[in-house]
């Protein structure tokens, strides 16, 4: 099972969009050393292409395959919106989770989450967790 430490949650974010929310995963990804400069135009790339939301509240923003050589390293970040961020098409996200994969490591690292957040409820008690230790607690018990 997938473990989540306080380091990857970023509690109470706020964006006008989705570009602007994935801007703030970009940036955060990069300074945590999973990624190099560039990645947010990858990312950006891969929306265009095909939406990353999955449903429940939640997306899963990653880069398209053709940019994994800006990935240094697999990891990611889990960002709480709790007003919720548009989509478009009426999806509204409340969990975003920015990945960064080497290879077809995404596949494995969205697996796990996606088996955890599978549903509205759940997304909706993650989206109103007031501590990180309280999201990692809900985020636990599924």
């Amino acid at each position: 099972m997938l473990k989540l430490s306080e380091e990857v949650i970023y509690l109470d974010c706020q964006a006008a969009n989705k570009t602007e929310a994935i801007k703030i995963a970009a940036d955060e990804l990069e300074k945590a050393g999973y990624v190099k400069p560039g990645f947010f135009e990858a990312m950006l790339k891969r929306e265009k292409d095909v939406s990353t939301w999955i449903g429940a509240g939640i997306s899963f923003p990653h880069c398209a395959k053709e940019h994994i050589d800006l990935v240094k390293k697999t990891g990611f970040l889990i960002f709480q919106f709790p007003n919720g961020v548009s989509w478009g098409a009426g999806q509204v996200v409340f969990i975003m989770v920015a990945v960064a994969a080497t290879k077809n490591e995404h596949v494995q690292v969205l697996a796990d989450i996606a088996d955890m957040l599978g549903d509205d409820a759940n997304t909706l008690i993650l989206a109103s967790a007031k501590t990180k230790r309280e999201f990692i607690d809900q985020f636990e018990q599924h």
